[in-house]
């Protein structure tokens, strides 16, 4: 008699072993890289600028072309991944990240084609980060999905963006601006280890008919059952109409959670960019030095790693990811309100460790959730899509606390203003549904279930 298996709850039970090791480490050097592209102009445009000494509007479109590059590949690559997979849109990325370094280092020479360069970049950068999210929450293990999410995630990008910052203030002094892109190129190792080890989505796979790899995959993840493999029939998969619709995400099946999530998103990268960009000037204007406002940005940025992998063990140990958002947002606002009222004295520090760790910590948690809240064929659109919406918030959070310090100078006001947007982000978050597709988590919160739920055609539903 034929055994029948569903590949998504293969994944689902399978244990943390050498599969998942090598490719969380192949994650988390993927990040890396990722964090450190887009932290590293931070440490370039004050150096271009005095040698190329560009016009005002000039200088705005070298510093804007990265984020314009950003919002393309995020929309860009959601539309191509479910199309042609995740796996051969990562490297396209990769490659593109590697080979605009190289460029950027060797042959630019002038703010045009700088920006141009960083646009593309940019573009890059896009794609990267949400088919990163996307690849670790299809194969992370059930029982610890949200911690093994976070800590890939989370650890290799701000991991980039700390050694940006390390590699800014060692190199440039000596070797020049372009040594931060010599260091970028560097990304053309992982874009070999890439090519050699990262796997394509099971989902993905199992939507195309193409069961011999997906054979093959699950008998890496799972060499103890390797020859039930070779002999097992697969459960058949839900085949949409049309794969990576944007209108679909606002279809019945998806619209609430895709606005709540949407919106949600804008909020918390709207006080994220606000405050890693203000956040220095704030201090200098409460009346703090300018190496402690350097101190604060470091801070911040090292309590975001130790806040992505908490909340993400929290949304474990709750079994539901937005309970941990609502406790993230909601102790984010407290955080920041506090911020306010210390900022400027001693005491201040333990409360910007704390405002670090939930407002990231939530942030990595929506970023799961808006991975999980597809069916397969649709995952990489719809968190294209998102990442890009939400990236407007990001966006507009320095120009608004811009706008707000040019009318009212004091410090209270763009903390409160952030303290509101949180408040809005724990209670909007509060409105969405568990997920569709959720890894290990389901609706009420109780013990995971890996059981097969029908849709309305009678398929089981993809992950």
């Amino acid at each position: 008699m034929t055994t029948t298996i569903t590949a998504r709850e293969e994944i689902a039970q399978a244990r943390f072993g050498e599969f998942h090791f090598k490719f969380a480490v192949l994650l988390t050097a993927i990040m890396f890289f990722d964090g450190y592209d887009l932290f590293n102009a931070a440490y370039v445009i004050p150096l271009v600028r005095k040698t190329w000494q560009p016009s005002p509007g000039m200088i705005g479109f070298m510093l804007s072309s990265g984020i314009i590059g950003l919002s393309i590949g995020s929309v860009l690559q959601g539309l191509l991944s479910d199309r042609f997979g995740r796996r051969r849109i990562m490297l396209v990325a990769l490659w593109m990240l590697t080979i605009s370094s190289a460029l950027l280092a060797t042959v630019v020479h002038g703010p045009l084609p700088f920006a141009v360069f960083r646009l593309i970049m940019g573009t890059a950068l896009g794609m990267v980060t949400p088919l990163a999210l996307t690849c670790i929450n299809e194969w992370a293990p059930a029982k610890h999905a949200n911690t093994f999410a976070t800590w890939v995630f989370q650890l290799g990008f701000s991991a980039g963006g700390i050694f940006a910052g390390i590699a800014g203030l060692s190199l440039t002094a000596r070797y020049g601006w372009e040594s931060l892109y010599y260091v970028g190129a560097l990304s053309f190792i992982v874009v070999i280890a890439a090519t050699l080890w990262l796997p394509e989505s099971i989902q993905y796979l199992m939507l195309r008919g193409r069961e011999t790899e997906v054979r093959a995959l699950l008998s890496k993840l799972r060499p103890e059952r390797a020859a039930l493999y070779r002999d097992a029939a697969f459960a058949p998969m839900h085949k949409p109409a049309k794969i990576g619709s944007i209108a679909e995400l606002l279809s019945p099946l998806y619209r609430r959670n895709t606005i709540v999530h949407w919106v949600v998103g804008f909020l918390s990268l709207f006080c994220i960019h606000g405050l890693t960009g203000w956040l220095p000037s704030l201090v200098v204007a409460s009346g703090g030095g300018v190496s402690s406002a350097f101190a604060y940005g470091t801070l911040v940025m090292l309590a975001s790693v130790f806040g992505g992998i908490g909340m993400g063990w929290l949304a474990d140990k709750l079994r539901s990811r937005i309970r941990a958002m609502i406790i993230g947002y909601a102790l984010a606002s407290m955080s920041m309100v506090s911020v306010g009222i210390a900022l400027g004295n001693l005491w201040a520090p333990p409360f910007v460790a704390a405002l670090g760790f939930f407002i990231f910590g939530a942030q990595a948690v929506l970023n799961n959730y808006q991975v999980m809240c597809y069916r397969t064929e649709v995952r990489g659109t719809g968190m294209g899509v998102a990442v890009g919406l939400n990236r407007v918030g990001g966006i507009m959070g320095p120009m608004i606390v811009g706008l707000v310090a040019s009318y009212a100078p004091g410090t209270g006001y763009t903390f409160g203003i952030f303290a509101v947007a949180l408040a809005l982000a724990a209670a909007i978050i509060s409105l969405g549904k568990p997920e569709i597709a959720s890894v290990g988590l389901n609706p009420g919160g109780a013990s995971p279930s890996i059981a097969i739920k029908p849709d309305v055609a009678g398929h089981p539903m993809s992950r």
